[in-house]
């Protein structure tokens, strides 16, 4: 016997789980990347390219949190 639909959608509360969770990735990321940075940028001898890699991928972080809403 075949399982009944049921009348509404769940996707609606299931995305709502997956945005929570991205939110709470993304700022996993963010600190992260901004521990990274500071580390970075208090060595002696801090590659420009490295600042610059983790600069560009705070602001990726920012442009996706503002995309999903966080």
């Amino acid at each position: 016997m075949p399982d009944k639909d049921i009348p509404a959608s769940d996707w609606t509360e299931q995305d709502l789980l997956t945005r929570d969770l991205a939110r709470e990735r993304l700022a996993e990321a963010e600190s992260e990347a901004l521990a990274e940075l500071h580390a970075l940028r208090a060595a002696p001898a801090a590659d420009p390219a490295a600042v610059d890699l983790l600069e560009r991928r705070l602001e990726a972080i920012a442009t996706t949190r503002a995309l999903i809403g966080g």
